[in-house]
C-alpha cells in the first residue's frame, strides 16, 4: 500500500509561475556586489483592481534622492479568474520612470490583478 499518495500534490501552475516570478523578481532586484554599498531593495504601495472592466491596477516606488535606479520589477496577487476558473490577468508594463521632482523609480501596472512595483537603489556614482 502507497502511504505517501496524496501527501504531496503539484503546485497548481499558476501559482508555481507566480511563486516563479517573485523569486525572479527580487533575485535580480536584491543587492549585490556590482551594485556597491548602499543599495537598497524597496517595495511601492500594491495597486488594487480599479472597479472599471479591465480592473487595472498601477504601483510607484521612488529612490532616495543621491541615488539612481540599477534594476526593478514587480510581483502580482489576488488574480481574477475567467468564467471556468482560467487566471486572466496581464502584466501591461514594468519600466522605470522619472518622478516630477526628478527622482528616479519603477512602474508596474496590471489588469485583473493587484501588483506591487520593486526598486533596486543605489549610491549615484557622482555621489558615492
Amino acid at each position: 500500500m502507497n502511504m505517501n499518495k496524496g501527501l504531496f500534490r503539484p503546485l497548481h501552475a499558476a501559482g508555481l509561475l507566480a511563486v516563479s516570478a517573485l523569486a525572479l523578481t527580487l533575485s535580480t532586484a536584491l543587492p549585490t556586489q556590482a551594485t556597491g554599498p548602499g543599495a537598497r531593495h524597496l517595495s511601492g504601495d500594491t495597486g488594487h483592481k480599479g472597479a472599471g472592466a479591465e480592473a487595472v491596477s498601477v504601483s510607484r516606488v521612488f529612490c532616495p534622492r543621491d541615488t539612481d535606479v540599477r534594476s526593478g520589477g514587480y510581483s502580482t496577487t489576488h488574480w481574477d479568474r475567467a468564467p471556468g476558473g482560467a487566471l486572466r490577468y496581464t502584466v501591461l508594463a514594468s519600466h522605470p520612470l522619472v518622478g516630477p521632482d526628478g527622482r528616479e523609480g519603477w512602474y508596474a501596472s496590471a489588469s485583473h490583478a493587484e501588483i506591487t512595483a520593486h526598486v533596486l537603489c543605489a549610491p549615484s556614482p557622482d555621489i558615492a
